[in-house]
């Protein structure tokens, strides 16, 4: 009778055993190092030299607007200087951003298509995995699926400067008596 506790339950176990092969599991799942792939793939690179290109447009248009704000008194050249860097840094900051979101939509789309070719698979960010074996990280693929395609930026920005003079109230006035002049000369 000690032996009938110990016999059932081992019974139980052998029994379950072949039935756990026919449970379905779910889907497989894989992960991508999303921070390599917007590090090392080509699209990630091409971003790179891209905000390359737009700091040097921006680097130019400040250095523009410092010499066009040598014409200003210091007080208001100092004023002036502190919003127009503060502007051309949000205008880099925006680009970033638009930067890496091309190169992210790339991995996306070529992450579907992946999937489109695998079937019921689900994939997650590596940076979500707390331990996975090595089987399961399909970044590379995902890179050189990225590197076989290309991807298209934004333009490059256009850098005006205005001086606070420049405003259209200050301009405004300026408009109105040039007709003036032209009306007696004709007199």
């Amino acid at each position: 009778m000690r032996h009938l506790p110990r016999f059932l339950s081992g019974l139980a176990l052998m029994l379950t055993l072949p039935l756990s092969g026919c449970l379905d599991t779910g889907p497989d799942v894989v992960c991508v190092d999303v921070e390599r792939v917007l590090s090392q793939s080509k699209a990630a690179q091409q971003a790179n030299e891209h905000l390359g290109k737009v700091q040097g447009i921006l680097q130019n248009g400040l250095a523009a607007y410092q010499e066009e704000l040598k014409k200003s008194p210091e007080e208001k050249r100092q004023q002036e200087l502190r919003q127009g860097l503060a502007l051309l840094q949000r205008q880099m900051a925006l680009e970033q951003a638009a930067a890496r979101d091309v190169v992210s939509k790339h991995m996306l789309a070529q992450i579907d298509a992946w999937r489109a070719d695998k079937g019921d698979v689900a994939v997650i960010a590596r940076q979500n995995v707390l331990s996975a074996p090595a089987s399961m990280d399909i970044t590379a693929e995902i890179i050189s699926r990225m590197d076989a395609g290309s991807v298209q930026f934004a333009e490059l920005p256009r850098v005006s400067i205005r001086t606070q003079a420049d405003k259209p109230e200050e301009a405004a006035p300026a408009e109105n008596k040039a007709p003036a002049a032209k009306k007696n000369e004709k007199k």
